[in-house]
């Protein structure tokens, strides 16, 4: 069954089963398919009746609040103006259900106002937060929700990211990338990812001279989130390799051939992808870059 289709059913177990949460995050990688699962959500939570529908695709729904913005903040005083909106009671329906779309932009003040209103909700009052990067959202808000992956929509992928080659859409597609993270990249995410792809090559087939590739890979991200991007590329590369050395084509991220040297074994592309794993784990835990990408290099080796 797929991922999505079993998330609406629990969604809607949920609210059948009388047992809806006060706080969910909706996380992935694709923001428009958060926004189209928060309305759906919302609909069965209202219930799923013509006028319910007219309201929310009109924007009037009396219960209803869409907190969004073009700008690169969500400011204090407009989580205050949806708290203030949430605090009177329901008029069409039993439930209010508030939206706040890309929840990663709200300033610390915001959030920590918003936290305030979390730990202590209006009864009936269901919040849905949307990101498609949970990494600097508070602990504190983290603990308060019940976290729900839906994977992004291809077709809602594709729609953000139409601009991009070929090449590049079929990378982003198969691997699931953060469509609103490469969007910001720009022209830079092509960069990055041909330079993932040639290390991956190098790597793969134990180039003496690998390591002189990192820095100049590394100097192409400017942030944490940036080196997990490239982690996920070289991950890519090396399972590709795995398939291509299984005979398998079910999994093939790079429109262009990997050469793999008849010599390369499964079992170091898979000792490969272990080190991957733990080089992930360092960046996370703030250690340099540099030292995770050269350690995930040389401890490949055995």
């Amino acid at each position: 069954m797929d991922i999505n289709q079993t998330t609406e059913e629990n969604l809607l177990n949920a609210i059948h089963n009388n047992r809806l949460s006060h706080t969910y995050m909706f996380e992935g990688d694709t923001l428009e398919t958060l926004r189209r699962y928060s309305m759906f959500f919302a609909l069965n939570i209202f219930g799923d009746t013509p006028r319910n529908r007219a309201l929310l695709e009109e924007g009037n729904h009396p219960d209803f609040y869409y907190l969004s913005t073009e700008e690169t903040t969500i400011k204090k005083e407009e989580v205050a103006h949806l708290m203030h909106a949430m605090n009177n009671k329901p008029t069409e329906t039993e439930y209010k259900v508030y939206v706040i779309e890309a929840f990663e932009k709200l300033t610390p003040q915001a959030e920590n106002s918003l936290l305030k209103f979390l730990e202590e909700p209006p009864e009936k009052t269901v919040a849905l937060l949307l990101t498609i990067d949970k990494s600097n959202i508070l602990p504190t808000i983290h603990s308060r929700a019940q976290h729900v992956f839906i994977k992004g929509d291809s077709g809602d992928r594709m729609k953000e990211l139409g601009h991009l080659s070929e090449g590049d859409l079929q990378t982003i597609d198969v691997l699931s990338l953060n469509a609103g993270h490469i969007k910001e990249l720009g022209e830079d995410f092509s960069r990055l990812r041909n330079a993932a792809l040639e290390f991956s090559v190098k790597w793969i087939n134990r180039h003496s001279l690998v390591l002189l590739d990192i820095k100049p890979m590394l100097d192409m991200c400017s942030e944490r989130r940036d080196h997990l991007l490239l982690l996920q590329l070289i991950d890519g590369g090396v399972r590709q390799a795995m398939h291509s050395k299984l005979n398998l084509d079910i999994f093939k991220p790079y429109k262009e051939e990997l050469k793999v040297d008849k010599m390369i074994s499964v079992n170091h592309l898979t000792k490969m992808l272990e080190e991957i794993e733990q080089a992930n784990k360092m960046i996370q835990f703030n250690v340099h870059p540099t030292l995770a990408f050269e350690g995930m290099v040389i401890n490949s080796k055995g």
